[in-house]
């Protein structure tokens, strides 16, 4: 994984699509988020199972087993990182029905389900986590670096496996160059799940927000294998009801630093 050393930044976008405005400034703590997007074969590890959609006949040359894990919702991903947590022997983050161990929140429901959609989130805990969108796009942004024109490089559109280059399927991760900041796949490949709640604007400022308290769709980030270009750079959103498994949506872990 990656130390992103917290900082202050704008986010959002004063020319991109209305909800990415009002530009606003929110600080952050430093946090570690991983270089790549989970991959299959990470996923088949600690689940058992593979549910990607693009599970076989990768692009000549490339590692089937390292294209991104996707077809997951967000229930998924909360049990995944906690999962992992628990075999790396780290502190679970995430709380769902009083209960940290997956194990006792049941299966994953079939529909959306309030007992999951107000799953806790343990920030202080060094488990695994998905990213906030404010982690997400200072990240994305270079973080303490000069973060407008290193994102725009690293969203150039030979950057990222987008609409244009993707041949309609997901690729193995770490083909393309990394960011400034040493991230793969930042932008296109697969939408990267994140926390918080999808509201009609960016998450307000100030010092480590994580969103909406509650909210019908949580937020996604990045652009994936199946859009233009111009949607896979640093200040597009989108959303998706957490119970929903999409072949473009999956994720990238981060973890919090003594927060």
């Amino acid at each position: 994984m990656i130390l992103v050393k917290g900082g202050t930044f704008q986010m959002g976008s004063p020319t991109g699509m209305a909800d990415e405005r009002p530009v606003h400034t929110v600080t952050v703590d430093d946090f570690y988020m991983d270089e790549h997007l989970v991959t299959q074969a990470e996923w088949k590890k600690i689940m058992g199972v593979n549910p990607a959609y693009f599970s076989s006949s990768p692009k000549k040359g490339e590692s089937q087993i390292k294209r991104p894990v996707e077809h997951i919702s967000q229930y998924d991903a909360f049990v995944y990182c906690n999962k992992r947590s628990i075999a790396e022997k780290l502190t679970p983050c995430y709380i769902i029905k009083g209960e940290s161990d997956p194990k006792k929140w049941g299966p994953v429901p079939d529909e959306q389900n309030n007992a999951w959609d107000n799953a806790e989130c343990r920030w202080e805990a060094n488990g695994y986590r998905l990213p906030t969108e404010s982690e997400w796009e200072y990240a994305a942004r270079g973080g303490v670096h000069d973060g407008q024109k290193k994102a725009a490089k690293d969203a150039d559109e030979n950057r990222s496996w987008n609409k244009n280059n993707s041949d309609c399927m997901t690729h193995a991760v770490c083909l393309k160059s990394p960011s400034v900041l040493g991230f793969y796949d930042l932008f296109g490949n697969v939408w990267e799940w994140c926390w918080d709640w999808y509201d009609d604007n960016t998450p307000d400022g100030g010092q480590d927000p994580t969103g909406a308290a509650s909210g019908f769709s949580r937020v996604a980030r990045g652009g994936c294998w199946s859009d233009y270009a111009l949607y896979c750079v640093v200040g597009v959103r989108v959303d998706s009801i957490p119970i929903l498994s999409i072949i473009n949506f999956g994720l990238r872990i981060a973890c919090s630093v003594g927060r």
